[in-house]
């Protein structure tokens, strides 16, 4: 706590604020008091330790706009926020802070040191002329406080002489009153009495300091506890949307389920249809067999061809008789025709299973879906319904387990 000296003297206070802090003092002669910094420091340890060097008349910080702490230990002391019209450089700081006994141990020490000198220098010229005007019985000090509140030097100084009158008026008026009464006794209470008032007053000095440490404290807590609520409720809202994707992806996942029963009824009920239909057209039938185009190659031109010919429609399946050669871009015209699987004789390609894969559209060997038989004349292929289907359930089912590996 401030010792009743500290607490007469008025400091020019910087400040650079942050995880570490970094605090610089010095007297309004330029003089340093006191430099120092500290990590996790709280603004009420930073005032309690400010007080005890004084009160200050000018706090300041090396950035613009002034960063809210410093605002914030201003406003406590009532003291004058030195606003820069712009950050000071490196450079600028580094000069500040040469020589005149200036002595800091880090960055910010340095930055709170130069902060402090430049409000300083602003005041410099100014608190010359205090120390030249101020006659002798006037406080030098006051009236330097006086005009950084905005007042000219002239009408600080008429402003303490008057206050000084006044007192010295009131002293005589007690000296007065002491003389009608017994002196030698009404003198010693005098005495005692003014002891005591000066104890009270340097009591009441002392609680307003604590009162100004007590306030940053509750101030720094309240400002806790609204960090604490928001990530509270930030934690909160982050739940319930993890609680709702969950429960999406379980009604997606029941959605496609009943799809897919819905699909296996209907290709059951249309298998039979499909024979007719075939058996009208005069083509041959497989038992248990599904009609496909065939492409011989996999090549652009063999697609084109089948196209034209036949026309390659949305849902189709076809076969590949020979599947190598193929890339990615063969893939892609397959895939914009509306092709949903392929089967194919030779190897496919790395690059051609791998965008088959990306796009979504199974690809199976003769080897897992052997044709049962090729229609070359007409382009054909017969493949068996119950294989084919079971195959694609395989593919699905494998391709949702990988989707819920990643999601994970």
């Amino acid at each position: 706590m401030a010792d009743s000296h500290a607490t007469r003297n008025y400091t020019i206070v910087g400040i650079d604020p942050g995880t570490t802090i970094g605090v610089a003092i010095i007297d309004l002669n330029g003089t340093p008091v006191e430099v120092f910094s500290s990590k996790n420091y709280s603004i009420a340890d930073t005032i309690t330790r400010i007080i005890s060097r004084g009160k200050p008349l000018i706090v300041a910080s090396d950035v613009t706009p002034t960063p809210s702490m410093v605002k914030k230990i201003g406003g406590l002391f009532s003291s004058f926020v030195h606003e820069l019209y712009g950050s000071l450089s490196t450079d600028e700081k580094i000069a500040l802070t040469k020589g005149e006994g200036y002595e800091y141990k880090n960055v910010h020490e340095r930055d709170a040191l130069a902060a402090c000198i430049s409000a300083f220098k602003r005041y410099k010229k100014k608190f010359s002329q205090v120390q030249k005007k101020t006659p002798p019985g006037v406080t030098v000090e006051e009236v330097k406080a006086l005009v950084v509140k905005g007042m000219s030097i002239s009408a600080a100084i008429n402003r303490l002489i008057s206050a000084q009158e006044e007192k010295r008026k009131r002293t005589e008026e007690k000296g007065q009153d002491e003389k009608r009464g017994g002196e030698e006794s009404e003198s010693k209470d005098l005495l005692r009495l003014r002891g005591m008032m000066k104890e009270k007053e340097e009591r009441i000095e002392l609680l307003e300091e604590l009162t100004t440490v007590l306030k940053a404290d509750v101030q720094e807590k309240e400002g806790e506890i609204r960090s604490l609520k928001r990530k509270l409720d930030a934690m909160r809202t982050e739940s319930m949307k993890e609680l709702k994707k969950a429960e999406e992806i379980r009604k997606r996942d029941t959605e496609i389920e009943r799809l897919k029963e819905e699909v296996r009824a209907r290709e059951k009920g249309n298998a039979e249809l499909v024979e007719i239909i075939e058996g009208l057209k005069g083509r041959k039938e497989v038992k248990g067999g599904i009609r496909i185009k065939m492409i011989p190659s996999f090549s652009q031109d063999a697609i084109v061809k089948i196209d034209r010919r036949y026309g390659l429609e949305k849902g189709d399946i076809v076969f590949l008789e020979d599947g190598s050669g193929g890339g990615a871009s063969t893939v892609d015209l397959l895939a914009r025709k509306g092709v949903v699987a392929v089967i194919y004789g030779k190897e496919l390609s790395h690059f051609a299973a791998a965008r088959f894969s990306e796009l979504g559209i199974p690809a199976f060997s003769t080897d897992e879906i052997p044709v049962l038989l090729k229609e070359a004349e007409e382009d054909f292929a017969f493949v068996d319904q119950d294989v084919l289907t079971e195959r694609m359930e395989e593919w699905e089912r494998e391709r949702r387990r990988k989707r819920v590996i990643l999601l994970r």
